[in-house]
């Protein structure tokens, strides 16, 4: 009797845990985001995407850097009101365009509370604000408010870059659960890494390890289509600011891929090697951080010197004051013939989770 009393109680408690306190009936479940690296889901009727089309594709698909030819940095995948469900709620990077004319179009596929959240926002003069894991988890909705096409037009100029970084901010704290799976315990490159250099980055999903030495370190994704990824890792000790200068990057890139990174043998026996093309591509440069860590970006074209193929590269050199080292991962992508964009994005988003060890 004892026992079925202490069952009773226990089975009350768990389902009063299930429930929601809303009286809804039960607690609500968030499902899992989903969607693509490199897209961005926009909500929002047709009318106002008719009039804000190509001032909307100014913000997301600026084109990449360091590319010889013209490639977006996000493609946009429109959604209508009609249309909210599933692939487009649960997007991991989603946009919602509010304009107070056509609110009634929104308002079915959002509901009355998230509607009045937006008629709040917008009586306190807030132009741009995000939403954490409202339909999905993890997910962050950047909702864009603005009372006519007119209006739209000048917030979409007037925020351009705040929006465009929240996209790529989202990105990396979403989507990085896309290309990286498991634990750290489990991941054999990063902790071989922790252990030796004293920093790490994740392994993603198929890659392998592919060059291991006292200097440099690198993983790699080899597709079945002439696709290929490199992620490679080299150090020196830190100097002085002028090891994040274009210039000494670029000299030293070219001294360690030459060493490193060969192609294919030539019946000449005319040795071919990674360097970095900087005749025929603009180099692009900007100050950045990695969990923290001053870093600067850098992209552009490779090349193999005495062969004729080569690819778009990113490279992330990182000061790491604990270690007193200036730590840079370069990431190569070979796809010719093929659209690189989501593929550079892939590497990007790995060498975000690039972390220097504690010490205790």
């Amino acid at each position: 009797m004892k026992q079925l009393v202490a069952f009773t109680l226990l089975t009350a408690i768990v389902l009063t845990g299930c429930t929601d306190k809303k009286n809804t009936g039960t607690k609500k479940i968030i499902p899992n985001a989903m969607g693509e690296i490199g897209k961005v889901a926009l909500l929002v009727d047709d009318v106002t995407y008719a009039a804000t089309m190509l001032d909307i594709d100014s913000v997301y698909k600026r084109h990449l850097e360091g590319m010889p030819g013209v490639e977006p940095y996000y493609k946009i995948v429109r959604c209508r009101p009609s249309e909210f469900k599933k692939y487009f709620k649960h997007n991991y990077n989603l946009c919602i365009v509010y304009q107070k004319e056509f609110e009634h179009k929104l308002a079915p596929a959002l509901g009355e509370e998230l509607i009045k959240l937006m008629q709040e926002k917008q009586a306190n003069g807030e132009s741009v604000f995000v939403l954490k894991d409202v339909f999905a988890k993890p997910q962050e909705v950047t909702v864009i408010l603005s009372s006519s096409v007119d209006d739209l037009k000048s917030k979409l100029k007037a925020n351009s870059k705040r929006l465009f970084e929240l996209a790529q901010k989202t990105e990396r704290k979403t989507s990085i659960t896309q290309i990286i799976k498991g634990s750290k315990d489990d991941d054999v490159f990063y902790n071989r890494m922790m252990e030796n250099y004293g920093y790490g980055v994740r392994t993603p999903s198929n890659f392998r390890l592919s060059v291991s030495g006292p200097d440099f370190n690198g993983i790699k994704r080899t597709y079945s289509d002439d696709r290929a990824l490199g992620l490679y890792i080299y150090e020196e000790p830190f100097e002085g600011e002028y090891q994040f200068t274009s210039a000494y990057i670029i000299e030293r890139r070219n001294e360690v891929l030459k060493k490193y990174i060969h192609g294919p043998d030539r019946a000449d026996s005319v040795p071919t090697y990674m360097s970095t093309d900087t005749k025929n591509v603009e180099l692009f440069k900007r100050s950045t951080s990695i969990n923290g860590l001053k870093a600067v970006e850098l992209r552009g074209w490779w090349e193999m010197k005495n062969d004729f193929f080569g690819g778009p590269f990113v490279s992330y050199t990182i000061y790491c004051p604990k270690q007193k080292k200036v730590v840079t991962i370069e990431n190569n992508v070979f796809a010719p013939g093929k659209k690189k964009q989501h593929l550079l994005r892939q590497l990007e988003l790995a060498s975000s989770t690039f972390e220097e060890k504690n010490e205790n």
